[in-house]
């Protein structure tokens, strides 16, 4: 498979303390990922935080219900890409988005007082696994 990543990693200015935003594109492409996971070739997630490991743990989500978030995603969803750092100090190239989704019926809805907020990103030597560093309500 090709790389999902629309710009690669190597060639991002690594991040300063007061500088973590990337820009206002996606990093990562969004439908060749959701194809990856409707296809089963994305079936490994690393929970890159301590923060992102509760927080799937308090929504009471497993790895397919994160993968099915993400399925329902659309570009109007998207809100920047940044730099996060994960548990073990390393920095990662995220895209970041926020969507209206019904966990019970895996589908995102119009209407909802609850966003989910989500925070990932891929290994950068382009193997399919999925970065995650945020999920919250």
């Amino acid at each position: 498979m090709t790389s999902l990543w629309l710009t690669a990693p190597a060639t991002l200015t690594r991040p300063s303390a007061r500088k973590r935003k990337i820009g206002q594109r996606p990093l990562i492409d969004l439908v060749g990922l959701q194809q990856a996971i409707r296809s089963g070739a994305i079936d490994d997630v690393w929970l890159a935080t301590l923060n992102a490991e509760k927080k799937l743990e308090d929504l009471t989500w497993e790895f397919s219900d994160l993968l099915d978030c993400i399925a329902c995603l659309s570009s109007a969803d998207f809100k920047g890409a940044e730099w996060c750092e994960d548990r073990n100090g390393n920095w990662h190239p995220c895209d970041a988005y926020a969507i209206r989704y019904d966990h019970l019926a895996k589908c995102r809805v119009r209407y909802s007082d609850i966003n989910y907020y989500l925070k990932f990103s891929l290994e950068e030597d382009g193997a399919l696994t999925l970065v995650l560093i945020s999920c919250h309500l």
